[in-house]
């Protein structure tokens, strides 16, 4: 495996359907289940990165939406 240098969540569901894949070449229960384990801190990291994506989509929009609407803003 590689250093992750793109954190978005497609990268981070790869790296864990990575661990899956290893971790069912494994004979010891104990070390398949500890790589299984890896793959779903993996998961988690790939859900936070949508919450991000998302968030960072919204703020975007959000910017777009008051240039969009004709809206000036005043000053005391």
């Amino acid at each position: 495996m590689g250093r992750i240098e793109n954190h978005d969540a497609k990268a981070w569901r790869a790296r864990a359907e990575e661990c899956r894949a290893i971790a069912d070449t494994f004979e010891n229960p104990e070390t398949r289940a500890k790589m299984y384990l890896v793959a779903d801190d993996y998961e988690r990291m790939a859900e936070r990165a949508d919450g991000r994506e998302q968030k960072t989509a919204g703020e975007e929009a959000g910017m777009h939406e008051g240039s969009r609407s004709g809206a000036t803003e005043t000053r005391p």
